[in-house]
């Protein structure tokens, strides 16, 4: 039977970094933060009942003492004792891929890598917000972690149900759980965090078991194997005072056949390896490449130490080892930290850098101004929009816009222009708005104001502040096209789509667009006499809009016309939008101000109370961080808001066929439940 001190780098490898002392070898051992000491290789790389426990039955630790005796240390010895050049790749690859598997680092980097990433998931649920983001809860992509549940749960409960009618329920679910999470996420983050609490506990004994089962199981696994034989391996030799030290990983692997950047073997996959180091004495290195195998090996030490996580023996204390011990550690240490990287939660930036010029005045853009008439063409009043337009954050939009036009009627002076007005599109544009022209060599707008606006600025009446914040939100409309609209690869704008989403990515541009002038029309904290008048103005909105969207209802159940009906039903929708767009923006995104105003009661009539908060929380965090935007993965999130608010009127859009949109309405009972359901 096996000692209770069992090696986890066996003596037989150490003693070729050391010098005899009679019937032993002493190394030297350099810890990380520790001044390195001198030891006998007894007491090196050794602990009480590493691998198992006594047994009366053959334990883990006998069958590697025996694979050593009849196995590794025979082939150890072979290859300190080949001359320089080629060896037998069988050979040095079960040589390798043993003493690599049976490390202590292998534990030890495990738990390290295990341990940092739960505790950074600890984190990501200290805050609703960073929550979200770990949970992919504002995720639409099909592999989003909240999608499949809801997807593989109602295809358990659901599973007898047409799969078009579970998809328009997982989309309806999926809303439901991003507008409850705010009330879901204390009770959520307790008994995660408890959990997570309990797995950490259990991480170092669970990573001790998983790693002597699969010793157990296969003392060199085949694949790896495999994977080295196929490499070229030969022996390179190291000419004095040079001299090798042995890293606690015992092998290095590198991406790339240059061997620049190294990495723990234990820690790259087999498909990632294009060469492998190992030192097998203070005078040799074992290398293996899939071309010639080459080495600096007066920079090796370094890389070795680096690649160690806790501690290198070697043969002696001189300036070169002391030196490479500086870095003991920090290879490893980089790694883990890329992995954390790569799960990272952050919350989005909530810092108002959009509006941040780095204490830099940017260059004022003068716009051609048009009156039209042009009898009402005012020196004064051309004076007073400049000055209007003149803040900072106004200009990367101004830079886009090729002509400002003050007019008596917004929509007689749209129509000269050739654009196409409907009577929706007149309602939405009489006081005010910014035409978008998008071609293959960019955007550009015009902004269209009313004189009525103009002269109330000009002549300083008691509306002045509102007809001024009017007219810059149609600039800062213009902002969002210059910031977000020009930055989209055209390839991703110019796509083919599935028609719903054309139309939800249409409004979403609308909606975003009154959000950003709203943010950026220069208004600050609202005093209560006009946050009442914006509540008044506001729920008449919601008012008249949801009258047209159940009218619209209406009108399908009695005629069953699509084309009739879905038009209106969509402009109400793009109304409700715009408008709840800029209510949000109007107190910066804080819903607060909101809560008991006669609006709320307006949504929460028609089961939209919470979902007004979340439409906040995703236009807020969509303006924070605009200027990283490369596609349109957030207009696709924003735009699946209008397919929200029409759920709450009993109609449900769908695309049965390519190029069409069709329209369902739920009958009153139905209808009754799916507003129970959104309501609860």
């Amino acid at each position: 039977m096996a000692g209770r001190k069992q090696h986890f780098i066996p003596q037989a490898l150490q003693r070729g970094f050391g010098v005899a002392k009679g019937k032993k070898t002493q190394v030297y051992v350099f810890k990380k933060g520790q001044e390195p000491y001198h030891s006998s290789t007894e007491g090196v790389a050794a602990q009480r009942d590493f691998y198992s426990e006594p047994s009366a039955e053959q334990s883990l630790d006998d069958k590697i003492t025996t694979y050593e005796r009849l196995v590794l240390s025979p082939a150890i010895a072979a290859l300190r004792e080949a001359p320089v050049g080629p060896v037998d790749s069988h050979v040095a690859a079960a040589v390798v891929v043993h003493l690599s598997i049976r490390s202590a680092f292998f534990r030890d980097s495990s738990s390290a890598i295990a341990t940092q990433i739960l505790d950074s998931l600890t984190d990501a649920m200290r805050s609703d917000e960073t929550a979200r983001a770990f949970l992919e809860v504002d995720s639409l992509q099909s592999e989003a972690a909240l999608i499949k549940l809801i997807e593989e749960e109602l295809l358990l409960q659901f599973g007898a149900i047409p799969e078009s009618g579970r998809k328009a329920l997982a989309k309806l679910v999926h809303f439901r759980a991003r507008e409850k999470f705010p009330e879901m996420f204390p009770a959520m983050a307790t008994m995660f965090l408890q959990q997570l609490g309990i797995l950490l506990d259990r991480v170092p004994q669970m990573i001790v078991s998983g790693h002597s089962k699969a010793l157990d199981r296969d003392m060199a696994p085949p694949p790896r194997v495999e994977r080295l034989k196929a490499m070229n391996w030969k022996i390179i030799g190291v000419e004095p005072p040079n001299h090798l030290i042995l890293p606690d990983c015992l092998a290095v692997g590198s991406k790339t056949s240059d061997f620049r950047e190294m990495l723990p073997y234990s820690l790259l996959g087999d498909d990632e390896l294009a060469g492998v180091v190992m030192p097998i004495c203070y005078t040799k290195v074992l290398v293996g490449s899939f071309s010639d195998p080459e080495v600096d090996v007066t920079s090796l030490n370094r890389s070795l130490a680096q690649c160690s996580l806790n501690f290198f023996i070697s043969s002696q204390v001189d300036a070169q080892t002391a030196e490479a011990a500086q870095f003991l550690g920090s290879t490893v240490s980089k790694y883990v930290d890329s992995l954390v990287k790569e799960q990272a939660f952050d919350a989005p930036d909530s810092s108002g850098g959009s509006q941040k010029t780095n204490g830099q005045v940017p260059e004022l853009v003068k716009v051609p101004i048009k009156f039209e008439p042009s009898s009402r063409k005012s020196g004064k009043a051309q004076a007073a929009v400049r000055n209007l337009m003149s803040a900072p954050e106004l200009q990367a939009g101004l830079r886009i816009v090729e002509t400002i036009v003050i007019a008596d009627n917004i929509v007689r002076s749209l129509r000269e222009r050739g654009v196409l007005v409907n009577d929706y599109t007149a309602q939405a544009v009489q006081l005010g708005t910014c035409h978008v022209n998008a071609s293959q060599d960019g955007v550009s707008c015009q902004l269209f104001v009313t004189t009525q606006a103009v002269n109330l600025v000009t002549k300083g009446h008691p509306l002045a502040r509102a007809a001024a914040a009017l007219i810059r939100h149609q600039a800062g409309r213009a902002a969002y096209y210059a910031a977000v609209i020009s930055k989209i690869p055209q390839e991703t704008l110019q796509r083919q789509r599935p028609p719903l989403e054309a139309i939800d990515l249409r409004i979403a541009h609308l909606f975003c667009s009154h959000y950003f002038g709203g943010r950026l029309s220069g208004v600050s904290l609202m005093p209560d006499e006009d946050f009442a008048a914006a509540d008044d103005l506001y729920s008449q909105t919601l008012a008249a809009c949801f009258q047209g969207i159940t009218d619209a209802r209406s009108h399908f159940i009695q005629h069953r016309d699509v084309d009739a009906a879905l038009l209106p039903a969509l402009w109400h929708v793009e109304q409700m939008l715009c408008a709840t767009a800029s209510a949000c923006a109007a107190t910066n995104g804080e819903v607060s101000r909101w809560k008991a105003s006669k609006s709320i009661e307006v949504l929460k009539a028609v089961s939209l109370g919470n979902w007004f908060e979340l439409l906040s929380l995703d236009l807020g965090r969509f303006f924070d961080s605009h200027k990283d935007v490369a596609g349109d993965t957030d207009l696709v999130l924003l735009g699946s808001h209008v397919e929200r608010v029409l759920w709450s009127f009993g109609i449900v859009l769908s695309t049965p066929a390519p190029e069409q949109v069709w329209m369902d309405v739920f009958v009153d009972d139905q209808f009754e439940n799916v507003r129970l359901m959104l309501r609860s």
